[in-house]
């Protein structure tokens, strides 16, 4: 650990607190991949682990899938000739990444971003809530979708929640525990009871977890709290079956095996998944950051609301410049164009299986201090800030405002 030590803190003082990391790709063996994540035909493609559907970053999160990779998730520095990953350099180096102050009351990053890339719709779902989690030893999530501007895919609607009069009338399990029992091939009959809203690039919403959902095919970067547990809901998806031990997956075996199907129902927030005002209240849109506008150059909230994690948006055109400070340690990702980071280049696009130039760790020294992003190329730069725990907490827009021009 010495040696691992001296090598993270090298990188750190060399890097001038602006570390490269290497990509981390998921795959999933239960639906099909969407295929936008920039990758070559033959390499989504990983036998018996199904497709990469997904790419992770600055990630700290295990993949929880049913062929187990040792390393599966995790994030690599892009130190040349090692092999570290960002969960083993906080171990080492953490105060010289998340910051003195920060690193007394929190040991890691504590969030997960992702882009899933599905070319079906998703399952019916819930991510159980953090005191059914605590049973079972595992994080529950909330979580937080932006819709890429990507071609949106077959279904670009997601489902949010149950019909009101469902709760109201105490029919959940005269409607659902039938469905779960008798998990039939090729039903998707669940749908019929939820509400769907079109996937429009630039927006979002807030999840809360327990809240049943079934996420559209638009490209989606998600933010949520460190973990991968789910309970799903749904046998089939577009003809492709679900195994019903997905059901249980997260469901306390105990519980299992003395309630069966009911007991995953009893998971499900109700009150939450059927409130009537679950668009006004978990809706995300753009919110100027008034307090970093420098001229004409401004970022943008799009993920708000909560002090469990935030994100931002950075629009700059060819030529433009932008002095950014921020609160903490944070990640960035460069989606669109290409441009340095105080002296590291970055590029949209230019990545593989093993290295990329759009990933970036900011420690939170070199947040504090500030580093210059500029667009050197010929078309706008487009990048993403993503933000843990109690790094921004006052100064976010809060959810649930009537949408304004800005």
């Amino acid at each position: 650990m010495k040696d691992i030590k001296s090598i993270v803190a090298e990188f750190i003082k060399s890097s001038d607190g602006i570390l490269r990391l290497r990509p981390a790709w998921v795959a999933h063996d239960f639906l099909s991949a969407g295929k936008r994540l920039g990758l070559k035909e033959e390499e989504y493609d990983v036998g018996e682990r199904g497709s990469i559907i997904e790419r992770w970053f600055c990630s700290e999160t295990h993949a929880d899938n049913r062929i187990d990779v040792a390393d599966e998730g995790f994030s690599y520095l892009e130190i040349p000739g090692e092999d570290i990953t960002v969960i083993d350099a906080l171990k080492v180096c953490r105060e010289e990444i998340l910051g003195e102050e920060y690193a007394k009351t929190h040991d890691c990053l504590g969030r997960l971003i992702k882009i899933y890339d599905y070319g079906t719709r998703l399952f019916m779902h819930i991510h159980p809530k953090a005191e059914d989690m605590k049973k079972i030893g595992k994080n529950s999530k909330d979580e937080a979708y932006y819709y890429l501007d990507a071609p949106l895919g077959n279904h670009p609607e997601s489902f949010f929640g149950v019909h009101r009069y469902i709760v109201e009338q105490n029919l959940q399990k005269e409607i659902f525990l039938p469905l779960l029992k008798e998990w039939k091939a090729g039903e998707e009959e669940i749908l019929k009871y939820s509400t769907a809203f079109f996937n429009v690039p630039g927006e979002g919403f807030f999840l809360d977890s327990g809240m049943l959902h079934a996420p559209g095919t638009a490209l989606t970067m998600e933010i949520q709290e460190s973990s991968d547990v789910c309970t799903v809901f749904q046998p089939t998806v577009e003809g492709y079956p679900i195994s019903k031990s997905m059901l249980y997956k997260d469901v306390p075996a105990e519980d299992a095996e003395k309630y069966g199907e009911e007991a995953a129902l009893d998971l499900i927030d109700w009150e939450l998944s059927s409130d009537p005002d679950f668009y006004e209240k978990r809706h995300l849109y753009p919110h100027v950051v008034e307090e970093t506008r420098q001229g004409e150059r401004y970022e943008e909230w799009i993920y708000y609301g909560s002090r469990k994690f935030s994100g931002k948006r950075l629009i700059l055109p060819p030529g433009g410049s932008f002095v950014s400070r921020e609160n903490g340690v944070h990640n960035i990702f460069v989606w669109k164009g290409s441009g340095k980071v105080n002296d590291y280049e970055v590029k949209a696009g230019e990545f593989d299986l093993h290295s990329c130039m759009d990933e970036l760790l900011i420690t939170c020294q070199k947040a504090k201090e500030g580093y210059i992003i500029k667009n050197t190329g010929t078309e706008d730069l487009v990048l993403f800030k993503y933000f843990g725990p109690d790094i921004n907490v006052d100064n976010m827009p809060e959810m649930g405002h009537i949408r304004r021009k800005e």
